[in-house]
């Protein structure tokens, strides 16, 4: 089956699935990842070289800056809980809540249930739903303070924050992001390096 959004156009191929199917089927270990939309399931495993290499950039800041022994820790390629919506996979997540490390309190399956700053890097293919659909998943979770998209086609970030009323702001060549709530810093450059 081809889905087809109209403001995207680019098609995008799914099977039609209740809540309750695609439940099971992540229930389940699999290399693939899937995300449920508007009632059609989609792999979302894949991606350019360019995506990939972004997606490292930014779990390496994290991991340079908070080290690997807090209770901070940067997850790839795991579902984090919605609550009341089918769950999500980020390109990057960070949870400081011990309770998504520790393997005796977490939910079998794995699923972050308190994200904090949660990073998505766009395509083509995903860009719409990234800022809409996805965003707004993600903004029911209680926790998370900032939401970050990164383009893979040009050096331009958007950040978003709940303490600022999820306003978004713009990043450009030469600057530098802050996240106070973290005491962390990630420059443009670093983010894309290797990219252009």
């Amino acid at each position: 089956m081809v889905q087809r959004h109209d403001d995207d156009k680019i098609a995008l191929h799914g099977i039609p699935m209740t809540e309750e199917a695609f439940e099971r089927m992540i229930g389940v270990e699999s290399p693939y990842r899937y995300e449920l939309i508007d009632g059609v399931v989609y792999d979302m495993t894949g991606s350019t070289p360019q995506h990939s290499a972004i997606i490292e950039n930014v779990g390496d800041l994290f991991r340079e800056q908070l080290g690997k022994c807090g209770p901070c820790r940067i997850y790839r390629d795991q579902y984090v809980a919605i609550p009341d919506k089918p769950p999500v996979v980020p390109d990057v997540v960070l949870t400081c809540d011990l309770a998504d490390w520790d393997k005796d309190k977490r939910l079998n399956p794995f699923r972050i249930q308190s994200p904090l700053v949660v990073v998505e890097v766009l395509s083509p293919r995903t860009a719409r739903y990234d800022r809409t659909e996805k965003f707004a998943r993600y903004r029911r979770c209680a926790t998370l303070e900032v939401y970050m998209l990164v383009p893979q086609d040009e050096p331009l970030v958007e950040v978003y924050r709940n303490e600022r009323g999820w306003r978004q702001e713009l990043f450009g060549e030469g600057q530098t992001i802050r996240l106070e709530q973290l005491d962390l810093e990630f420059s443009l450059a670093a983010i894309y390096e290797g990219i252009f």
